[in-house]
């Protein structure tokens, strides 16, 4: 029984495109790179350059919130030049993070770095990588093809810090661990400049760059969209915490090593991996405003939880966030992708990245004050509270099914690739 649905799953996986394969091996090598320094950062810059955590979470925060009309700019960019010179600007943005972090301790040059990677990085992978998924598959295999890729992408969350472990043993400044996160996301980089071929549908080739910009306000006149977004916004708010707030709580509560919360890194990274694919797979056809709920709500209780619970026990609750994100992620990107009209999937996606990392913004931002004003366990008690009212309105947000959704709207990925695309929106309801 085990081989024969194991054959059937893989023999379904090999009907994804090349190039989608591609995209999910260099997000591994992008995402090893990445995990080796980003879980670090604000042991970094709290422990080593001395920074407190409420000038943290403001340097953070205000640098993100600063740098968001940015994604508005590669949202368009997608649509007009491509996925492929987008997806090249934000590995050269992440790459120029870490080594800068590796060649200087001025804490204002830091600062410069963060502001930068925060608009040319790690946001613009998100929206030229979601886009450049929607553009290969159809909406029936979409949410299993964000599940894949957020496999390859956990997989590197697991190895980065890993790898990382030794090195901060080696060179305790952080430098050798920055450095050799930059070298490894340049792989990523001639990956992408050598292999990958641009997926931008040709409806959207001879817009002008005006026409681009303005199909904006067709986004913004989807309340569906936007009001998706808002309530998106309350687990958010707690995911945008995971790397920045939740190791120093964990240190100032529990004592947790920064060699320890690499481990707690690698157990989160191992969670989400291992679970992802099979549990997409089996709730796909669920709504999925309810799994949204699912999710906002094992982000919140899993945030809360592990500020009362004291290390090891706290992996436990590590391992709640993981099953939150593996039902956030791809749900989330897919809901959005039902939404939007292929000429402007990438206005589309770069609205969503900028909400994304809104969230993210948000979280330092008020989280670092809530840190030293709160405490600890009080910060992290009003990220569960906010968990909890998103697994609240999600469900207000249901319409209609996700089956009648998938027969409601058929999408060839073969017309897509050929560009051979309808440019008429799907009257799918969220």
């Amino acid at each position: 029984m085990l081989k024969e649905l194991f054959t059937r799953i893989s023999g379904e996986l090999r009907t994804l495109p090349r190039q989608f394969w591609l995209l999910a091996a260099g997000t591994l090598v992008y995402l090893i790179g990445v995990e080796m320094a980003y879980p670090f950062e604000t042991i970094y810059l709290n422990r080593n350059l001395g920074v407190s955590m409420t000038k943290l979470g403001l340097i953070l925060g205000i640098t993100l919130f600063a740098t968001l009309p940015v994604q508005i700019v590669g949202g368009a960019l997608c649509d007009k030049i491509g996925r492929r010179p987008v997806l090249i600007i934000a590995i050269l943005g992440s790459m120029t993070l870490y080594i800068g972090l590796g060649l200087t301790r001025d804490l204002w040059l830091v600062i410069a770095l963060i502001a930068f990677e925060a608009a040319f990085g790690w946001a613009q992978y998100i929206t030229a990588s979601n886009a450049m998924i929607a553009d290969l598959t159809t909406l029936e295999r979409r949410a299993e093809a964000f599940s894949v890729s957020r496999v390859a992408l956990n997989v590197g969350v697991t190895i980065g810090p890993l790898i990382a472990a030794p090195l901060i043993i080696l060179d305790p400044s952080f430098r050798l661990t920055f450095l050799a996160a930059g070298a490894v996301c340049g792989i990523f980089l001639l990956m992408v400049i050598f292999f990958f071929k641009e997926t931008r549908p040709a409806t959207t080739r001879s817009v002008s760059i005006r026409v681009v910009f303005g199909g904006y306000g067709a986004v913004l006149h989807d309340r569906r969209m936007l009001v998706f977004c808002l309530v998106a916004l309350l687990p958010l708010y707690g995911f945008g915490q995971i790397w920045v707030t939740m190791p120093i709580m964990l240190g100032d509560l529990h004592g947790v090593s920064a060699q320890q919360w690499g481990f707690a890194m690698v157990v989160y990274g191992a969670a989400t991996a291992v679970l992802q694919y099979p549990v997409v797979r089996m709730v796909e056809r669920r709504d999925h405003m309810l799994l949204m709920a699912l999710a906002s709500l094992c982000i919140g209780l899993g945030l809360g939880g592990s500020a009362l619970a004291p290390w090891p026990w706290t992996l436990a609750f590590v391992a709640l966030i993981s099953l939150g994100i593996v039902l956030f992620i791809p749900f989330s990107s897919t809901i959005v992708s039902h939404l939007a009209p292929a000429e402007l999937r990438g206005r589309y996606m770069g609205v969503w990245t900028l909400v994304y990392m809104g969230g993210y913004a948000i979280g330092p931002l008020f989280g670092g004050w809530a840190l030293d004003a709160l405490g600890g366990r009080g910060a992290f008690l009003a990220i569960a509270a906010a968990g909890v009212l998103g697994a609240l309105l999600f469900p207000l947000l249901r319409t209609r099914g996700v089956s009648e959704e998938l027969e409601a709207v058929e999408e060839p990925a073969t017309a897509m690739l050929s560009g051979e695309l309808h440019g008429e929106r799907p009257e799918q309801a969220l």
